[in-house]
């Protein structure tokens, strides 16, 4: 079994940097590992990969050095269990919003007495003590609901920290969506976040759009920060290549 990257980077006290996986391709998963990213979350909720896809996925990405998890469609018992059974090395949960919904998601990604994880002789670990000390739980936390428990949310043992969405953030604050993080209500969100992340001594971050935006967050003590999607990465070098062609265009009309 391979190292946990972002668990090391934690122990250093050094932020782990990750990027998201949505395309269900082998060559997709070489690619982002390749690219260096500490770890990389295969994206179930938003995106087109299915549970048929996962194992080839997770197997891609640590072949190439950095550490899969799995943001789960939903947050369901066996659809949280088959993602470690798999192989992930954590969890993120979407649209976490009070205590006890954190509760169900740590029961399922912990094995007793941490919590109620079923043994299914997973891929990776091979007794449930290694599994509770390996894998790592993550909830995103994406409204003002969420924002208004978050202590309550993050008290919860066995969950290691909060990931807020900026941009459900904003939808549902009723700031631009497009500006995401950098709205001042949403960025004001991540403070109360990352505040309370420090008191109970779990780690934060959140989804950027730019790097100046994962220098602010650092720069506040973020533990994590994740970047753009392999979607997104395809779609901004598609569209570096066509200005190119463009500017070819306009000077061979000369």
């Amino acid at each position: 079994m391979t190292e946990n990257i972002v668990r090391r980077r934690w122990r250093d006290h050094e932020p782990a940097f990750g990027a998201m996986l949505g395309i269900p391709a082998i060559s997709t998963a070489h690619a982002m590992a390749d690219a260096g990213f500490d770890w990389v979350i295969i994206e179930q909720q938003h995106a087109y990969v299915t549970e048929d896809s996962i194992p080839a996925l997770l197997y891609a990405l640590e072949l190439g050095g950095t550490t899969p998890f799995v943001r789960i469609g939903e947050n369901d018992p066996i659809g949280i269990q088959r993602a470690l059974d798999l192989g992930a090395r954590g969890i993120v949960a979407p649209m976490v919003n009070t205590p006890e919904q954190a509760e169900m998601v740590r029961d399922n990604t912990r094995f007793p007495p941490l919590g109620a994880r079923s043994w299914g002789a997973p891929r990776l670990h091979a007794t449930p003590a290694a599994a509770n000390e390996d894998v790592l739980t993550l909830v995103m936390i994406e409204t003002p609901l969420a924002l208004s428990n978050i202590d309550a949310i993050l008290a919860v043992e066995g969950i290691d920290g909060a990931v807020m969405g900026p941009s459900d953030m904003a939808l549902s604050m009723g700031a631009d969506v497009a500006a995401g993080i950098d709205a001042p209500q949403v960025w004001h969100a991540f403070e109360t976040i990352g505040d309370s992340a420090k008191r109970l001594g779990k780690h934060y971050g959140a989804y950027v759009f730019t790097a100046e935006v994962a220098q602010r967050m650092v720069d506040h003590g973020a533990d994590f920060v994740l970047f753009s999607t392999d979607i997104g990465y395809v779609g901004a070098g598609a569209a570096a290549d066509i200005e190119a062609i463009g500017r070819i265009r306009s000077r061979s009309a000369v």
